[in-house]
């Protein structure tokens, strides 16, 4: 996976679900360019190591899981620190349901 290629692919799921930037002082396109940078690095290193079809997709969804966990506690600390842990509850609890089948 090319880094141009994961970028091109990145902005067409971000049209789906448009990434929040909330006013931060960098530069969106940067920001996603070195995002793909990392990860196309990282693509190309599991690729050349060796690995099985089956190790290497058990790593992809290994960290894609990472991610998505790291994102949720961030969501929910955001939240927290806001004062707002009800809603950080209600997020957890909407994220679990989801995971279970049930919106």
């Amino acid at each position: 996976m090319t880094e141009q290629m994961l970028l091109q692919l990145m902005v067409e799921v971000e049209k789906a679900d448009p990434i929040d930037y909330a006013n931060l002082p960098f530069d969106d396109e940067a920001l996603r360019a070195m995002a793909c940078k990392l990860i196309a690095e990282r693509s190309t290193e599991l690729e050349t190591s060796g690995m099985s079809h089956e190790a290497l997709l058990a790593t992809l969804w290994a960290s894609t899981a990472k991610l998505v966990l790291e994102n949720i506690v961030l969501n929910a600390r955001l939240l927290t620190l806001q004062g707002k842990s009800d809603d950080a509850r209600v997020l957890i609890d909407r994220i679990s349901r989801q995971s279970r089948g049930k919106s």
